[in-house]
């Protein structure tokens, strides 16, 4: 596999690279490894060039055994031993040639996780392990031709078009949402808490406010796209609130905006973050999820349960493995238009456990567009054209990854 493709996954789930076993369809020899008890704890798809790779995060170096059947095509992995520790997200999957997963706990105590396949597939795995991390990767190799149903579909005579448009068939009922890209946006703060205060008196709920506002008004002007504020007045919602209605307005993309400040008041420039699951990628992006999320609980809002049976759930959510590939192109993006309006705190987007980017099917980023305890940044957040810039970089950013995930769309269903 790509070492340059793992990498990138590993910032996600920081998993180990340094392979110490490989088998393809057999138990690993007792004598080398002895049955234990172990755990799935955790687990994620990888795409790279021809192939897909299934990564099982596990507490111990387990026994297992993996083997495809045919009619129909799938991959089995027995894991032995093993239990499963949360719940693994099954169903239908767009990762060609992964088609669905299943699972089954086994009476004997083995744990068997089904992967469908929509072809026959070779299969190489290897057990990687790095202290007392340990993952099980299964490699997934089909014949790299996606097959083009939807255009075969397409291939019909006018003549038969036209009784489908009489008897008005409606096969898709995925269409509408798929037609109108739903952007929220989540102007920070608000009400009975200011978020941050410049030197001068600037309120974070008040410019990040006006910042949404308009990247609202540059979303809702381009075709296809419609976007919607988690608040457009000066009124507190708890951040448990925030990520519901993104839920309920079956939002594409999720974008918090803040204003950040620092105690130095030289710091500057703008920054990008996403959800970590494992931890922040710097300490001060710790320190910003923390201050941020005591907000939320300071002014009335609620504990985000954080507990180790929750967190293996969070991470056996196989879509959210994808869903932060997915946020780590947004925010990418995002970050980059910044950088030509300002020079960024960061060059790289960071990582850390803010509460109200916990929302595992929603691509998510949150945005610190400057800062205010700096006097030159506060004075421009008092403008609006500096609000302008702010709000086009990041319409600029959100627009070119909803076209490449437009594409990639397309490419999967044709």
């Amino acid at each position: 596999m790509d070492s340059n493709h793992v990498t990138r996954r590993g910032f996600l789930l920081k998993l180990s690279h340094l392979a110490t076993a490989v088998t393809t369809g057999m138990f690993l020899p007792s004598t080398l490894l002895a049955a234990v008890n172990g755990r799935l704890t955790g687990a994620k798809l990888e795409d790279s060039p021809g192939q897909i790779t299934f990564s099982l995060l596990l507490d111990e170096p387990v026994e297992h055994k993996v083997f495809t059947l045919k009619d129909p095509n799938r991959v089995v992995i027995d894991l032995l031993n093993t239990r499963l520790s949360g719940q693994l997200k099954q169903g239908a999957h767009e990762r060609f040639p992964v088609t669905g997963i299943r699972y089954a706990e086994r009476p004997e105590g083995h744990l068997r996780v089904v992967l469908d396949v929509a072809e026959s597939v070779k299969v190489q795995t290897a057990m990687q392990t790095r202290g007392s991390q340990n993952t099980l990767k299964v490699t997934v190799q089909g014949s790299g031709m996606i097959p083009p149903p939807v255009e075969k579909k397409k291939a019909v005579s006018s003549a038969k078009a036209a009784p489908e448009k009489k008897s008005k068939e409606k096969p898709v009922t995925s269409e509408p949402p798929r037609s109108k890209f739903i952007v929220v946006i989540d102007p920070g703060h608000g009400g009975k808490d200011p978020g941050a205060i410049g030197n001068n008196g600037t309120r974070e709920k008040d410019v990040v406010l006006q910042v949404a506002r308009k990247l609202k008004t540059l979303i809702n002007k381009e075709k296809g796209m419609k976007a919607v504020l988690t608040r457009d007045a000066d009124k507190f919602i708890p951040l448990r609130q925030r990520i519901e209605f993104a839920h309920q307005q079956k939002a594409n993309l999720f974008i918090s905006v803040h204003a950040d400040a620092n105690h130095n008041a030289r710091v500057n420039g703008s920054s990008v973050y996403i959800l970590s699951e494992t931890g922040a990628s710097s300490e001060a992006a710790h320190l910003l999820a923390e201050s941020e999320n005591a907000y939320d609980l300071k002014f009335g809002g609620h504990r985000l349960q954080d507990t180790n049976t929750r967190l293996a759930s969070v991470l056996l959510d196989l879509s959210q493995s994808a869903m932060m590939e997915r946020s780590l192109d947004l925010a990418k993006n995002v970050l980059n238009e910044l950088s030509k309006v300002n020079d960024p705190l960061r060059r790289r987007v960071e990582s850390a456990r803010f509460m109200v980017l916990r929302s595992p099917e929603i691509p998510s980023m949150l945005v610190e567009t400057a800062f205010i305890s700096n006097p030159t940044e506060e004075r421009r957040l008092r403008t609006a054209e500096y609000q302008q810039k702010l709000a086009t970089a990041m319409f600029k950013g959100v627009k070119r990854y909803h076209v490449a995930n437009h594409a990639n769309r397309n490419r999967a269903n044709a």
